[in-house]
C-alpha cells in the first residue's frame, strides 16, 4: 500500500476524480478533501508531505487555508491552483503563505505531475538537509566537550610535567655531584670496572637532564610562558656560530659540515638565542644520523612570498614515509633501533614551536635512504624589508 504524501484540496468531484486517474501510477499515495475540515484531519494521521489547493472554497479561500497550513504545519510544501487569472491571490500566496509554486486551472497533466515530484523532492531535501544540519550540530557540541575536556587534561599534564621535572632538579643535581666526586678519586682510587659503571651512571643522569630540560622548554613555549627576545639581526651569524660549534664534531665523525649563505640576506626579527636552539637541534640530529658524507646548511630568500629560507641538507639514512608524519610529534624516536642515538624525543617538537612563535614554518623533505633536508622558513616584517 502507497504512503499518503500528497493531498489535494478541492470543493468540485470532477477536479478530484480526474486527479485520481493521473496519479493512478505514481509512486506515492493521493488523498482529497473537499473541504479544509479535512483536509486537516487527514494532514494530521497521514505523513503528507505536498499540500495543493483550489483557491475558490466554500469555507475558506486556498490563500487562508495555506496561510492557516503554514502556521501549523511550516514544513508541508503549498501550492496554489485556480481557474481564475487572480493576480492579487497570487501575490498574496506568494508574500503571505509562502507557496512553493502557482499553477492556474486548466492543468496539463504531465506538468502537474512534474509539479508535484519537484515539491516532493524539495521537502525531502530540506528535510535531509535540516538532518544533517542537527547531526552536525551535535557532532560539533560532542567535539566541544572532548576539546574543553582534553584541554583541561593538556593543562593539568603541563603543571605535573613542570612541577615534576623541577622536582627532580636538585636531588639529580645532587647525584651528579656525587658521582663526579667518586669519579675523581677524592673518596679513593676506582678500580676500572667501578669506573665503567659510574660513567654509565652519570650518562644516564645526564640524559634525564637533558629530558627535564627539553620538557621545561617546551612546556613554557606551549603555555606562552617564554618570551622572545626579538631583535633584528643576520640569520647567517646564528647559522656560522653553530657550524663554527658543530664542526668538530662532525669532523671526528669523519663528515663535512659547509655553508651555502645567501651574503645579501636584510635584516630579520627573531631571537637570536632560539634560532641558535633550532639550528643546533638541526645540525646536531643531521650529524647524529648521517653515517657518511655530510651535512650541507644554506641560506635564501624569496621575493614571493617574502621570506628567508634556511636549510640542513644531510646525506644520512633518510626517513620512511610511514614516519613522516610523526616528525615533530613528543617523544618520538624514528628509524631502526641501530640508527637511533640517545635523544628526549622533544627536540623537533621544540624547533616547531620556537619557528612556529616567529611565524613560520619548519618542515622536512626525504627519502628512506637517501638523506633528508629539514628546512624552516621565516616571514620578513617591515624592520627587515629596508
Amino acid at each position: 500500500m502507497k504512503q499518503i504524501n500528497v493531498l489535494f484540496l478541492d470543493d468540485e468531484q470532477k477536479v478530484l476524480n480526474s486527479i485520481t486517474r493521473i496519479f493512478a501510477d505514481e509512486p506515492y499515495g493521493v488523498a482529497y478533501a473537499a473541504n479544509s475540515s479535512q483536509a486537516m484531519s487527514i494532514i494530521a494521521r497521514e505523513r503528507i508531505k505536498v499540500v495543493l489547493s483550489d483557491h475558490r472554497m466554500p469555507d475558506i479561500s486556498g490563500v487562508e487555508f495555506l496561510h492557516k497550513l503554514k502556521a501549523q504545519c511550516p514544513d508541508i510544501v503549498r501550492i496554489l491552483f485556480t481557474a481564475y487569472a487572480d493576480l492579487s491571490a497570487a501575490e498574496q500566496a506568494i508574500n503571505v503563505s509562502e507557496v512553493y509554486r502557482f499553477i492556474n486551472k486548466p492543468w496539463n497533466p504531465p506538468e502537474l505531475i512534474s509539479a508535484v515530484k519537484g515539491a516532493l523532492n524539495h521537502y525531502d531535501l530540506v528535510m535531509e538537509n535540516r538532518r544533517l544540519f542537527e547531526e552536525t550540530k551535535s557532532k560539533n557540541e560532542q567535539l566541544n566537550l572532548v576539546n574543553c575536556k582534553l584541554k583541561v587534561l593538556y593543562d593539568i599534564q603541563k603543571d605535573f610535567s613542570s612541577t615534576i621535572s623541577h622536582e627532580l632538579r636538585t636531588p639529580l643535581a645532587s647525584i651528579k655531584a656525587g658521582i663526579d666526586i667518586v669519579m675523581s678519586g677524592s673518596a679513593g682510587q676506582l678500580t676500572d670496572e667501578q669506573s665503567n659503571f659510574l660513567g654509565r651512571a652519570k650518562s644516564n643522569v645526564d640524559r634525564l637532564n637533558r629530558l627535564i630540560n627539553d620538557i621545561l622548554d617546551l612546556a613554557h613555549l606551549e603555555s606562552g610562558k617564554t618570551v622572545l627576545k626579538i631583535k633584528p639581526g643576520n640569520i647567517n651569524q646564528a647559522i656560522r656560530s653553530v657550524v663554527e660549534t658543530q664542526e668538530a664534531v662532525a669532523r671526528a665523525k669523519g663528515l663535512y659540515l659547509k655553508m651555502s649563505l645567501d651574503d645579501q640576506l636584510p635584516a630579520l626579527a627573531f631571537d637570536p638565542d632560539k634560532m641558535i636552539q633550532v639550528l643546533n637541534n638541526l645540525v646536531s640530529n643531521a650529524i647524529k644520523f648521517t653515517p657518511s658524507g655530510g651535512i650541507t646548511v644554506s641560506s635564501v630568500r624569496h621575493a614571493d612570498p617574502n621570506e628567508i629560507e634556511v636549510r640542513v641538507q644531510d646525506t644520512g639514512y633518510g626517513i620512511k614515509e610511514d614516519d613522516m608524519a610523526k616528525l615533530f610529534e613528543k617523544f618520538q624516536q624514528l628509524g631502526e633501533a641501530h640508527q637511533r642515538c640517545a635523544g628526549t624525543g622533544l627536540g623537533l617538537a621544540i624547533c616547531r614551536e620556537i619557528i612556529r612563535q616567529h611565524g613560520g614554518q619548519i618542515k622536512v623533505d626525504s627519502k628512506d635512504g637517501q638523506g633528508s633536508c629539514f628546512y624552516f622558513v621565516l616571514p620578513m616584517d617591515e624592520r627587515g624589508k629596508q
